[in-house]
């Protein structure tokens, strides 16, 4: 994607019902996620290229909190050097709550519920410790599909319209075996996404032992953590969806006297892909060097005399 000209982008006006911080997403015309922000304020500049963008605008408040505003969705067409004005209302949003029973009848823990807009718009969130969810910050009036899920197995889908407050609690459950899924022993179990790479000193001539690798969103999220062995490997990962806009940060190990780090920005894996990174060297970040403080007292000898003691 190439740079966007001076005075090309998106003047995004944000109308909220009530004070939030609002995170923009655009989505270029190739589909890829072209950027991700947070705003404060009523007004922000999108610089981008000649082109038709979809924004995503969503509160950011938790998908569980009942005061979370109902995400908006528009779509913009750039021209080459000119600013093009957009405005987004983020409206009050409607609330579905409910909870996801076993096959069992007993409470399904941590189980993912998504709900899914007719604009494609998703919420998702997970259970509490007794299986009951709150899906907030939908778009009141409209009729949004509900699913969930846990490892080994998914509810039949059902369509709900949130309202405002919330009504009846929703009761989805878990009695179909979730697709591709497999149990110890079974099938082949699915594997997702993950990275792999090597880590050497500035220098590039030893492996950087225990260094923390991390690896976020585009949110900058953290997604999974690990360290390197002794050759300086890594495997981050491993049961991650295809993803795009990933980011991988590298910090020197406990070996070292002053933590540098590495950003790989702009990443993407597939699902069950192994992306390799190659050689990841640690970049020397230069440092000012500290002050000379002459107003420290300096040490000094002095004879320290004893009590004599007369035998």
């Amino acid at each position: 994607m190439s740079p966007a000209p001076a005075g090309t982008g998106i003047a995004l006006r944000l109308v909220r019902a009530r004070p939030c911080v609002a995170r923009v997403r655009w989505w270029g015309p190739d589909g890829r996620l072209g950027g991700d922000k947070r705003v404060h304020d009523a007004t922000t500049l999108i610089t981008v290229p000649a082109g038709t963008w979809l924004l995503d605008v969503e509160d950011d408040h938790s998908s569980h909190d009942p005061s979370r505003l109902a995400p908006a969705r528009l779509e913009v067409q750039v021209r080459d050097g000119w600013r093009t004005a957009a405005q987004a209302h983020l409206l009050p949003g409607a609330v579905l709550t409910g909870s996801v029973r076993t096959a069992q009848d007993t409470r399904a823990r941590w189980a993912e519920v998504e709900a899914s807009g007719p604009d494609g718009t998703l919420v998702r969130t997970r259970t509490d410790g007794l299986g009951v969810f709150t899906l907030a910050g939908l778009g009141a009036g409209t009729v949004v599909l509900v699913s969930a899920r846990s490892r080994w197995h998914q509810a039949t889908p059902v369509l709900a319209r949130p309202t405002r407050p919330a009504g009846p609690r929703l009761v989805l459950r878990l009695a179909q075996p979730l697709l591709g899924a497999s149990r110890p022993g079974g099938t082949d179990p699915v594997v997702g996404g993950a990275l792999r790479g090597v880590v050497l000193d500035a220098d590039g001539k030893r492996a950087s032992y225990a260094a923390v690798v991390e690896l976020r969103d585009a949110r900058g999220s953290l997604l999974a953590r690990t360290r390197t062995d002794r050759e300086g490997r890594f495997v981050v990962g491993g049961d991650l969806p295809a993803a795009a806009g990933l980011t991988v940060v590298v910090k020197s190990g406990p070996g070292d006297v002053v933590v540098d780090r590495v950003h790989l920005r702009g990443l993407a894996v597939g699902a069950g892909q192994l992306v390799d990174l190659g050689t990841v060297r640690m970049t020397r970040a230069a440092r000012r060097p500290r002050p000379a403080r002459a107003s420290l007292p300096r040490a000094t000898a002095a004879a320290l005399r004893l009590p004599s003691t007369r035998v």
